[in-house]
């Protein structure tokens, strides 16, 4: 039995100016994609030979260049051209927040999906798992075979979910039914920081899912939150359920229906993970907590979520208290490739330096002037424990102020104490951690002696009210008080 493999990841902010070009995706072929992918473990214990295409990985960023992405899906319709004749089954990662400059009907996800049926017609079965923040379509549905997402948010089920996915499409080719997911649509259009498993209406959610799952008339079956940071018509929440035979699909029907009332009942229910709060309050909070360590996230200029990270507005707010109240405080940091690559790569270890921080690409990245003395360079790297090297940082102590700054080139959240450390940054030095993300990491959170999510504004401003939709379907959930 031979699968091929392979993945996309663009979760496109369409508030972000900046394009996602070819040379920010980060290209894997090889024996490398399974491991990305988790799927070498599960094809070994089932003794299924895996085809590696490509693994295009983009993170979040703005809306993707039509030239980067026509070679992206060449590179998969090669592969598939390729193989065709010598494969059973195909699984792929194809996160579902994509959106294509000039591309006709936006969703790089789905136009994947769909030059790929051209190639192998509609029955050779195809295996997608997603991430939780994507957006789907009854053409979609139709398009695959069997389709699910992570349970969790933040994503702390991944592999569990890839490997779920990967042993549904394994036994679908052992033994061949023409079955499809029944997908339902959700008018609920959220950001994951209202959207956290941790939190209810989610964790009743996933109890139900979980349940449903075990169902044997049912392969798999997932709640999709979905993506909401660009004006599409597949964009806002949604059901998949797949059943596990062509005579399950009346049950399935019943069951994706089942788990959308579910869902609706309970759609006011969905709130800002832990404590959120305005940006002077959210400060004036994390000031009075006694010792540490605290965390104060800056989720309008999340990373993680295709923000740039350039805002300097939370450290303009640490630049204006009179009392620091003992708190060592790092900024972990502020993207200006600039002021790295052309002032500070220039410097040493030790040098007191006097410098301009901000792009003033906007009033939220206005540039400070600052002095103080380089503690350390070191390296960039994604969270989850990501090997590669995405860029390079300084870390610089401020003079008269306990407050230190990453100074960044390329734009990373800093999620993991690894990050850290291949940073040259140690984190025991510091009670007070400002962090470009929304809802907390759980590695973090797990430091935590408290948190809280500032509401500040930017390419990632959480007020979904707030956005400008003309596509999405309507009513839907927040934007109509249904």
């Amino acid at each position: 039995m031979r699968i091929l493999i392979g993945g996309f990841v663009a979760e496109c902010n369409a508030y972000v100016d900046k394009p996602m070009m070819l040379e920010d995706f980060s290209i894997t072929r090889g024996d490398a994609v399974a491991d990305i992918l988790y799927v070498r473990e599960p094809a070994a214990e089932c003794g299924v030979e895996l085809v590696p295409s490509l693994m295009a990985y983009g993170g979040g960023g703005g809306r993707v260049d039509g030239a980067a992405f026509e070679y992206i899906l060449t590179q998969f319709k090669n592969a598939v051209k390729e193989h065709l004749h010598d494969i059973d089954g195909m699984f792929f990662f194809f996160h579902g927040a994509s959106s294509v400059i000039d591309l006709e009907g936006d969703s790089g996800d789905h136009a994947l999906v769909r030059e790929i049926r051209k190639i192998t017609g509609p029955y050779m079965p195809l295996a997608m798992v997603m991430d939780t923040h994507g957006n789907l379509s009854q053409e979609q549905a139709d398009n695959c075979n069997i389709i699910r997402t992570f349970r969790h948010s933040p994503h702390t089920d991944r592999k569990d979910a890839h490997q779920v996915v990967f042993r549904a499409l394994v036994d679908l080719l052992k033994d061949r039914r023409e079955i499809h997911p029944i997908y339902k649509k959700v008018p609920i259009l959220l950001g994951g920081e209202r959207c956290v498993s941790t939190d209810e209406p989610l964790v009743s959610i996933n109890k139900l899912l979980n349940e449903i799952e075990a169902d044997p008339r049912i392969l798999t079956c997932s709640y999709h939150i979905g993506y909401l940071r660009h004006d599409s018509a597949k964009c806002g929440a949604a059901v998949m359920v797949t059943p596990n035979r062509p005579e399950d699909k009346e049950y399935a029907e019943q069951k994706a229906q089942e788990i959308y009332d579910f869902v609706w009942a309970r759609h006011r229910e969905f709130h800002f993970t832990g404590y959120a709060a305005d940006p002077d309050e959210a400060l004036e909070a994390m000031m009075k907590v006694e010792g540490g360590p605290v965390f104060l996230t800056d989720s309008g200029d999340n990373v993680t979520a295709g923000a740039q990270g350039m805002n300097t507005y939370v450290l303009r707010q640490l630049l204006a208290l009179k009392d620091y109240k003992d708190k060592n405080i790092i900024v972990a940091g502020i993207n200006d490739k600039p002021l790295l690559d052309n002032v500070l790569s220039t410097k040493k270890m030790g040098e007191h330096i006097e410098f301009e921080l901000g792009t003033a690409k906007t009033e939220l990245s206005a540039k400070v002037a600052l002095s103080g003395a380089i503690l350390s360079f070191g390296d960039l790297h994604h969270h989850y424990h990501n090997e590669a090297v995405v860029g390079s940082c300084c870390t610089i102590k401020l003079d008269d102020r306990p407050i230190t700054i990453i100074v960044e080139n390329f734009p990373v959240s800093f999620a993991e104490k690894y990050q850290y450390d291949c940073a040259n940054v140690d984190m025991t030095r510091y009670n007070f951690f400002v962090v470009k993300q929304g809802y907390l990491y759980p590695e973090l959170k797990g430091q935590a002696k408290s948190y809280v999510m500032s509401l500040t504004d930017g390419t990632t401003m959480q007020r979904t009210e707030r956005l400008t939709y003309k596509t999405v379907q309507r009513p839907i959930w927040p934007l109509d008080n249904i």
